[in-house]
């Protein structure tokens, strides 16, 4: 979809497998079927369980994370409405930081 201005994209989660906690800046993305949660600037956790076939929408700059509870492999599919929605790995940006993020 380049130069359309939106991206697709499919990802397969294992049983138990986790996309850690993330944000897009530049972009809304919606997601089709799959456990998720997502957490607060309070840092409290939200938990939606989606099922098959239903939509979720997660607002740009919004951070949160995927985890599939299910004892079988998932497979969800990914839209952003913009084809560079860039991506922030928070515990990478907090913890991989140069130089290092020193807690006082």
């Amino acid at each position: 979809l380049n130069t359309l201005g939106v991206l697709m994209a499919r990802i397969d989660y294992a049983p138990g497998g986790l996309n850690p906690p993330h944000t897009y800046p530049r972009a809304t993305k919606m997601i089709l079927c799959l456990k998720v949660n997502w957490m607060r600037a309070a840092n409290v956790v939200i938990s939606k369980h989606i099922m098959k076939r239903e939509n979720f929408v997660f607002s740009i700059g919004f951070v949160y994370f995927h985890k599939n509870n299910g004892k079988v492999p998932a497979a969800v599919v990914v839209g952003f409405n913009s084809q560079l929605p860039g991506i922030h790995v928070i515990a990478s940006t907090l913890f991989g930081a140069m130089p290092l993020v020193k807690v006082v």
